[in-house]
C-alpha cells in the first residue's frame, strides 16, 4: 500500500544515536556544509533510502517498497509494512516509529471535482495542492529509470494507481500529529485505503463509443440535445480545454457562470451509462483490491 515516505526523527525529543551507528549500514556517506544557514549535515544511502543527519533531526526519505523488496513494482501490505519499518529501525539504530511523517505516496478517465487533470503518453494524473492521484504504466516507468524488472513481472501489463498526500497530512486525516508508528496501524491503513478507493469512484468514467440515448429523442431539438451530450461524454479532454480557454479569456461577465458551466457538464457525465469493457475491467480490479485489503 505505502510507497514513498518522508520521515523525520526529532533529536530534541528522542534518543540520539552515534554517527557511526546511524550510518553503519549506509553507503555513500558524505559530510556537507550549508552556507545559507551556516550549518553542517551528514548524508548516506540506506539501500534506496536517503538518510540525512543535522543538528536537530534525522530525515529518512524514499520508497518503502524498494527498500523492502528491492523494487517498487511489488507492493506492501500491512504486515510487510511493519516488517520494513522494524528493519529500518534496526539498520539505523533508532526507533523510526517515533519519527513524524510529512509525505505519503499512497485513457477513459475523465474529470475529478476540485482536481486539475493532466494527461501524458503513459500516464494520467489529477493534481491538487496537497494531494495527487496517478495512473501510469509501471513497467514503462521502471524501464525509463533503468530498474530491473522482477522475473515474475516480465511481460506483464501493470497499471499503477497511486494516491499521494503532500501537505497537511495530519490535519487532513484528522490525526493530532502523524508518526511512523501509525503507518503500521490498521486504522490508518484502512483510512488511506478508503480514500484511495473513494477518489477512484469519484472520477468520471467515459464511454468508448458515441452513444446518444435514443429513447429520449422525438424531435430535432431533443436529437441535437442528445447528440451534444454524447459528444461531450466522448471528448472530455476537448471539452475541458474549451472550458479552460473560456475562463482564461474571461468571456463571461459573471464569475459564477464558469462554475455553472462546469456543473452542467459534470451532470451530463454523471447521467452517462458507461459502455466500456476497459473501464469495467479496471473498476473491477480496483474494487477487488479494496475488498481484499479491507
Amino acid at each position: 500500500m505505502y510507497d514513498t515516505i518522508n520521515m523525520y526523527y526529532n533529536l530534541i525529543d528522542n534518543p540520539s544515536p552515534s554517527v557511526e551507528k546511524l550510518f553503519e549500514h549506509c553507503n555513500n556517506k558524505s559530510e556537507h556544509y550549508n552556507v545559507k544557514n551556516d550549518s553542517s549535515y551528514v548524508q548516506g544511502d540506506l539501500r534506496n533510502m536517503k538518510v540525512t543527519l543535522n543538528e536537530s533531526s534525522i530525515s529518512v526519505k524514499g520508497s518503502l517498497c524498494k527498500y523492502f523488496y528491492g523494487n517498487n513494482i511489488d507492493t506492501l501490505n500491512l504486515t510487510t509494512t511493519r516488517e520494513a519499518l522494524n528493519q529500518i529501525s534496526a539498520d539505523l539504530s533508532i526507533d523510526i516509529h517515533k519519527a513524524s511523517v510529512s509525505r505519503i505516496y499512497y485513457p477513459y478517465l475523465g474529470q475529478l471535482s476540485r482536481f486539475e487533470r493532466y494527461e501524458q503518453p503513459n500516464s494520467i494524473y489529477y493534481n491538487q495542492q496537497a494531494k495527487r492521484l496517478l495512473f501510469y504504466d509501471k513497467i514503462e516507468e521502471a524501464k525509463k529509470k533503468g530498474m530491473t524488472i522482477p522475473k515474475q513481472h516480465i511481460g506483464d501489463n501493470l497499471l499503477r494507481y497511486e494516491l499521494v498526500l503532500n501537505k497537511g497530512i495530519s490535519r487532513y486525516l484528522k490525526y493530532n500529529g502523524l508518526y511512523v508508528q501509525d503507518l503500521g496501524s490498521e486504522e490508518l491503513f484502512k483510512k488511506l485505503l478508503h480514500l484511495w478507493y473513494s477518489y477512484y469512484q469519484q472520477i468520471q468514467k467515459h464511454s468508448k463509443q458515441l452513444n446518444p440515448m435514443t429513447n429520449n429523442i422525438n424531435n430535432p431539438k431533443t436529437a441535437l440535445k442528445e447528440l451534444l451530450e454524447a459528444l461531450i461524454r466522448k471528448n472530455p479532454e476537448t471539452v475541458d480545454h474549451f472550458c479552460k480557454r473560456i475562463k482564461e479569456e474571461q468571456l463571461f461577465k459573471h464569475k459564477e457562470y464558469y462554475s455553472r458551466l462546469n456543473s452542467r457538464i459534470r451532470k451530463i457525465h454523471q447521467a452517462e451509462v458507461v459502455e466500456n469493457p476497459l473501464i469495467d475491467e479496471l473498476s473491477s480490479k480496483i474494487e477487488d483490491i479494496y475488498i481484499e485489503l479491507m
